[in-house]
């Protein structure tokens, strides 16, 4: 395009979130860094859907490849160059996952080689947005004025993110007396509220592995009363759903939201 250097002039680098959703809609293929499944790094290519409520949203399935090492390792890093300014743009962050219909949709109609690359099939389509973000903009040559050289993109508001644990010693204590309470003795409970529980528990030890690495999580894997994979996410996505963007910030808060009543009470809102 002979018309990039303008395009790079007009940048706004107070608009961060803006200004990444420019530069990731003008310019492809997109390159995508991972760490996959063996721990060894992976590229491939991957399109950008949309900006929405200041996050930026791609779209995979849940079929790929991708999907299974984000799922792993949930760090991603995006890159594009413009041959014609021998700039180079990185975008790179947390991933978090979302299968909220209005979200997905619109993502849906943006990336249709996605869709076909599910067989057609939406459930088995995924968004997700970055957390943390950084991006730079770097000349190859050295020369050129650029808007900015590096900024960090703010987290979005009002998406679903999931719940945040505040790092303390007996909250995580006492996360660990359920998870054992939970391999040690089922609760009596229904087949959905089970789950639904389950699904709980999931997103808590998931939150809580990043904080407390040696945490042992594995009991609710033996467990947990998921017949599948498929069972397994479809109950996680629910219970993270429900339980929103709580902050955890005392043993109490766990008590409440690990709470068959509290998750079915959200449930039939």
């Amino acid at each position: 395009m002979n018309d990039n250097k303008t395009f790079f002039s007009t940048l706004d680098a107070k608009n961060p979130v803006g200004t990444a959703a420019r530069i990731l809609s003008r310019f492809s293929p997109l390159y995508a860094g991972t760490v996959g499944l063996d721990g060894k790094p992976q590229v491939r290519p991957l399109s950008f859907a949309r900006e929405a409520d200041g996050a930026l949203y791609f779209l995979t399935a849940k079929n790929l490849r991708m999907y299974a090492e984000l799922s792993k390792t949930p760090y991603i890093e995006l890159c594009a160059r413009d041959a014609e300014t021998e700039t180079v743009f990185r975008l790179s962050g947390k991933v978090s996952f979302t299968e909220e219909d209005d979200v997905i949709e619109p993502c849906a109609e943006l990336c249709p080689s996605v869709l076909r690359g599910a067989g057609g099939e939406r459930k088995a389509l995924i968004a997700f947005f970055l957390l943390g973000a950084t991006a730079s903009l770097e000349s190859e040559s050295g020369g050129g004025d650029l808007p900015f050289t590096e900024l960090r993109l703010p987290d979005p508001t009002g998406v679903l993110v999931g719940i945040t644990i505040k790092k303390k010693t007996e909250l995580r204590d006492r996360l660990s007396r359920v998870l054992e309470r939970r391999e040690a003795e089922p609760l009596p409970l229904d087949a959905e509220t089970a789950k639904l529980y389950d699904g709980a528990l999931f997103v808590f030890a998931e939150a809580a592995k990043t904080l407390w690495p040696r945490m042992d999580i594995q009991p609710i894997e033996r467990a947990a009363v998921f017949e599948t994979w498929d069972e397994r996410e479809k109950y996680t996505a629910l219970a993270a759903r429900l339980i929103g963007n709580a902050v955890i910030s005392f043993p109490e808060d766990i008590t409440y939201w690990l709470n068959p009543e509290t998750l079915k009470e959200l449930r039939d809102r």
